[in-house]
């Protein structure tokens, strides 16, 4: 059971990782320049691009880190009551 809370907890931190990249790589680039345009009332274009090397890199290693995080925290919790 610690095994798969583990790799659950893994994959959702991978998600969150992932989701969290893209919109800071993605969306911001696109966003901000039309919300400056709005406010100081002057035109501009905005392009925004990304490869799926980096966001493959850190889910792998946002998945490490919560399987790892979680599997300790269980282990910890396991000894301590028994």
């Amino acid at each position: 059971m610690i095994y798969l809370k583990s790799i659950l907890v893994g994959i959702s931190v991978a998600v969150a990782a992932s989701v969290l990249y893209v919109l800071a790589v993605f969306v911001l680039p696109l966003l901000l320049p039309f919300l400056l345009s709005r406010v100081t009332g002057t035109g501009g274009m905005a392009a925004a691009s990304f490869s799926s090397g980096p966001v493959l890199v850190i889910a792998l290693v946002a998945f490490a880190a919560g399987f790892y995080w979680q599997f300790r925290r269980a282990s910890r919790t396991r000894r301590r009551a028994g």
